[in-house]
């Protein structure tokens, strides 16, 4: 006991508490670590518990930096500027108080900032070449096209993007119409899909009704075809359960849904016009006190076009046989990017267009330029693609504005009906479907490179593709749940003490596949 006493005396001794004062005051300068001379001191064990404790610590870092990686969907200055600078090693192993500090609270009076003003984007890295946005435009577009070209395939087919108006009380109708008139719906091997525009084209007074709906068809004619017969189409709910899911087991695509209703009626991608996601939009100038304005965007369901007088009974057989035990088809590739993050530094505010000079000149200014990057760089032939669109996925608020305060206006701009119309813009993601092939794995690596090195992105982060089933709680089943999932669509754009119904309010998650079968 009394030698254990005056070890502890002489631990605390005031010479051995002055040198492990300085020992700490060279180890903080030293960054955190142990001087040479402090490490020659030690003993072999001592060394071997220091050298295992900085290894631990190493891979922790290591861990920490990748996981922050991990997790972006851009890196490089957009990135930057999205999510905050990336964390480096050296603040992550230094322990000098001061600097660490000045950096929170560098940190902390810039979150402040972007919290009362929205955060501003960053100044154009280089000069602009003209005052005129057309122009401007026009220069960066060049420029991010130049950058594209060793990227891309050889003998690649041309893709051209038309878009339409149709009335919104029939347009799914007219959409087949004009396919038919255009000579479109009589060459499907032409076509490399159809989308539903995930804009929001409001009309009359307030933003509640759309003025007019329009569909965007991507192709690869160049002349004028022949007419055909109206396009034939069919329609999935996603409210419906279509599919036989498990909790815990892969969720599926929309895409997924189309392409097994067109193999059950023995059609491929050479006969398919497009598997649309069928996007909706249910919006509110915001009618009393207790709602603010919204304009939700969101999936519906999906319809699948094909040439008139093909599939015909397919969607009755399907819905017989279900629940379906649907797996992804191994000779399918479904790729969806993650447009959402792009547009945020490129086309903050939904209500205006894209900005111009662009902060960040080397993305694409538009979802649409991102999809003919994706066509182009991989090599895609029409007749391979069952889809090719820029959509939605989860329903989100896509209304204008700063982080607190909302607009109702926008921006006008030309419609696909030649009027001037004002626009809220959607879609975050932009979806391409098509029947694999060799070239087209030599095609995606190419696109590998070009997402690493020239957008400085990994397009994939965030998409949730097949995201596993949730289980089934009570929470979800009756009432209770449908005033839980209402309280899920519309909680962050709808303030007070209660909620307003939706369209979105019955939509399911895990869209085709919900609820999870025992």
């Amino acid at each position: 006991m009394f030698k254990k006493l005056k070890q502890f005396g002489q631990a605390f001794s005031p010479e051995n508490f002055r040198q492990g004062l300085e020992n700490s005051r060279a180890a903080i300068a030293n960054g955190g670590r142990l001087t040479e001379e402090q490490l020659a001191a030690m003993t072999p064990e001592q060394r071997a518990t220091y050298d295992e404790a900085m290894a631990r610590a190493a891979l922790a870092v290591e861990e920490s930096i990748a996981g922050e990686r991990a997790r972006r969907v851009l890196l490089g200055p957009a990135g930057d500027h999205l999510y905050g600078t990336m964390p480096d090693r050296e603040q992550l192993t230094t322990i000098d108080l001061g600097a660490q500090l000045s950096q929170a609270a560098d940190g902390f009076r810039q979150a402040l900032r972007s919290t009362v003003k929205g955060k501003p984007p960053p100044l154009p890295p280089r000069p602009p070449v003209s005052a005129d946005p057309a122009e401007q435009s026009a220069h960066e577009r060049a420029w991010r096209e130049e950058s594209r070209t060793p990227y891309l395939a050889d003998g690649r087919s041309p893709v051209v993007f038309t878009r339409i108006a149709t009335d919104r009380k029939r347009p799914l109708e007219e959409l087949a119409a004009w396919l038919g008139t255009s000579g479109l719906a009589g060459r499907p091997d032409l076509v490399y899909g159809v989308a539903r525009v995930p804009d929001h084209v409001p009309g009359g007074l307030g933003i509640r009704k759309a003025s007019i709906i329009e569909w965007e068809i991507v192709h690869a004619a160049q002349a004028a075809l022949a007419p055909a017969p109206p396009a034939g189409f069919a329609e999935f709910d996603a409210r419906e359960t279509w599919v036989a899911r498990r909790a815990g087991e892969p969720s599926i695509l929309d895409e997924d849904l189309g392409v097994e209703h067109l193999a059950r009626a023995g059609l491929g991608p050479e006969q398919s016009l497009g598997i649309a996601r069928r996007v909706g939009v249910d919006a509110s100038s915001g009618g009393d006190e207790s709602s603010n304005p919204y304009v939700l965007v969101g999936v519906t369901g999906v319809i699948v076009l094909h040439p008139a007088g093909m599939a015909v009974g397919a969607v009755g057989r399907m819905r017989a046989a279900r629940p379906l035990a649907l797996a992804p088809r191994e000779d399918v590739h479904v790729a969806v990017l993650n447009w959402l993050e792009i547009r945020k530094v490129v086309m903050p505010r939904t209500d205006r267009r894209p900005v111009v000079p662009s902060p960040f000149p080397y993305l694409p200014s538009t979802p649409q330029e991102l999809l003919q990057a994706y066509l182009a760089i991989v090599g895609l032939r029409p007749r391979d693609c069952y889809s090719a669109q820029v959509t939605q996925d989860q329903p989100g608020n896509i209304l204008g504005g700063t982080a607190h305060v909302t607009t109702t206006s926008a921006e006008k701009e030309p419609a696909a009906d030649g009027e001037m119309r004002k626009r809220f813009r959607g879609g975050s993601r932009v979806v391409v479907a098509y029947r694999d092939a060799p070239e087209y794995a030599e095609g995606r690596a190419r696109w590998a490179a070009y997402e690493r090195d020239v957008l400085q992105a990994q397009l994939w982060v965030g998409t949730a593709v097949r995201a596993p089933l949730d289980a089934q709680s009570a929470f979800d089943r009756g009432a209770l749940g449908a005033l839980v999932r209402t309280a899920e669509v519309v909680g962050d754009v709808v303030s007070g003490n209660g909620w307003d119904s939706t369209e979105f309010d019955r939509i399911p998650r895990h869209r085709y596949c919900w609820p999870p079968v025992q």
